[in-house]
């Protein structure tokens, strides 16, 4: 669970930096994103004891493949005013990717890598940080700290910018 409150603090962070001035609905669809991938666990949960359970969803979600795939569906999912669905699509994969780098630098709960090229079986991974320690979701915290405080000094500046 540390690392989906990672996700969802970078996340967060990253709707602050890169859509500033952009409609909250905008900034939420980065978030989405931001998490949309760990979707397969509770698909999982559930299809755990069918026969439609499938051991790859997690490798299939955590790929490049599965990002565009996700993004794509939950973009015709929401429908806001003044919205192009290739805006919103755009919005939600910035989120994936974010997502998937995030993976990247920690170690992976199979221990061997993301599959980015679904289906390819070519894994990768740094191997940096285990996601489960408890000061995992500190990462997040400091970058959310440090997009608010960016964030904050642009619009002093442009605030100081007016005024003159």
């Amino acid at each position: 669970m540390p690392d989906v409150l990672t996700h969802l603090l970078v996340g967060v962070s990253l709707a602050l930096l890169i859509r500033k001035d952009g409609p909250r609905s905008a900034q939420m669809l980065i978030v989405l994103g931001a998490v949309l991938i760990d979707i397969e666990r509770p698909i999982s949960w559930l299809l755990a004891d069918t026969p439609l359970y499938w051991i790859g969803l997690g490798s299939a979600f955590h790929s490049i493949l599965g990002a565009v795939v996700l993004s794509y569906f939950a973009a015709a999912c929401f429908d806001f005013e003044n919205s192009v669905f290739w805006k919103r699509f755009k919005l939600i994969l910035i989120g994936c990717a974010c997502h998937l780098l995030l993976d990247l630098v920690m170690y992976p709960w199979n221990e061997l890598g993301l599959q980015l090229l679904y289906p390819l079986k070519i894994r990768f991974s740094f191997h940096l940080l285990w996601p489960d320690f408890w000061w995992y979701p500190l990462f997040g915290i400091t970058i959310l700290l440090l997009a608010i405080s960016v964030r904050y000094l642009n619009l002093r500046m442009k605030k100081e910018d007016t005024i003159e």
